[in-house]
């Protein structure tokens, strides 16, 4: 009896480990751009510290390289409330120029563990958190500017 409540508690814990939350999307995100408030398009410095400071506020950073305007983070476990050791996230940022910006590219990523393949290794699936997207986006352009309309 003892065997089988442990199995059945294995089980369980399996099936949640497999789940993703239902704000995954298993797609790539494609990249999101903010227009930078005029103030911000003829002061990368400055637009490239606010990026900086809200992104390090909540994540780890990976690559931080001013020069190019390109910055990503660690993976996050347990974004949008996902299980801490099966859910994680990440965000990209780069401008479009780093003289003269216009804009910022946002994109987000997002994976959930599957569980092992066959030869044993870690099988995560990719594409991304709607929720976490949304969280990202509206942290950095409320500090930027405004979102660009899609074409």
């Amino acid at each position: 009896m003892c065997r089988f409540i442990g199995l059945a508690a294995l089980a369980g814990l399996l099936l949640c480990v497999g789940c993703a939350p239902t704000t995954f999307v298993q797609q790539p995100s494609g990249w999101k751009s903010i227009e930078l408030r005029p103030e911000l398009a003829t002061n990368y410095d400055k637009a490239w510290q606010i990026v900086v400071d809200t992104v390090a506020h909540d994540y780890a950073l990976k690559l931080v390289d001013k020069s190019s305007g390109y910055l990503q983070t660690e993976w996050t476990y347990g974004i949008s409330g996902g299980n801490v050791q099966a859910y994680r996230g990440r965000l990209t940022v780069k401008f479009s120029d780093v003289k003269n910006p216009d804009k910022v590219e946002i994109k987000t990523e997002a994976a959930w563990l599957m569980g092992k393949s066959r030869g044993g290794d870690t099988a995560w699936v990719p594409g991304y958190d709607t929720a976490f997207q949304r969280d990202v986006f509206t942290a950095l352009a409320g500090r930027l500017g405004r979102t660009v309309p899609k074409e």
